[in-house]
């Protein structure tokens, strides 16, 4: 398995031209998923700690693109990533049918849940995150936001 490091993911975002807010954001989603994973470890639970960095690192690196999630995907498998393009493809809210059945892993789930706390680079509830997409989307993410809250409580169950 090839994982870039932090300090690669963080090499990959400059030479990409990812805009500094992007950058911000995905910095913040990787401080929150980092902190879930040291304490998941920490109850004994088997989890690939690079990957969930660089995945959550790189999760928007083609933010600015038509569909973000297939357009960054694409670029970090290209590049020899195809463990954190997986993450990175399904990081998303699109498709929520497919990806019900697709959010297997732990580190899937955790980067997944991890951009969905964090509203721009400041760390929210998922309620304030999810009134948030409404506003800037006006559309209704209601079964997006239970599935979230799904993937929440698995998370704090695993951590009691």
């Amino acid at each position: 398995m090839n994982i870039p490091s932090k300090e690669e993911c963080l090499a990959i975002l400059d030479n990409n031209k990812t805009p500094s807010n992007v950058i911000k954001h995905c910095k913040t989603v990787c401080q929150i998923a980092e902190e879930l994973v040291d304490k998941l470890i920490e109850k004994g639970i088997e989890i690939n700690k690079d990957l969930v960095i660089a995945s959550a690192l790189l999760h928007d690196i083609e933010r600015d693109k038509k569909n973000h999630v297939e357009a960054g995907a694409s670029l970090i498998k290209s590049m020899g990533f195809p463990e954190v393009s997986e993450i990175i493809r399904k990081h998303t809210l699109y498709n929520l049918n497919n990806l019900k059945e697709e959010l297997k892993t732990i580190e899937e789930k955790i980067v997944f849940y991890a951009d969905k706390r964090v509203k721009g680079s400041k760390i929210v509830d998922l309620k304030e995150r999810f009134d948030d997409l409404v506003i800037r989307y006006n559309n209704d993410f209601t079964n997006e936001l239970n599935f979230t809250k799904k993937i929440e409580e698995e998370i704090n169950l695993m951590l009691k």
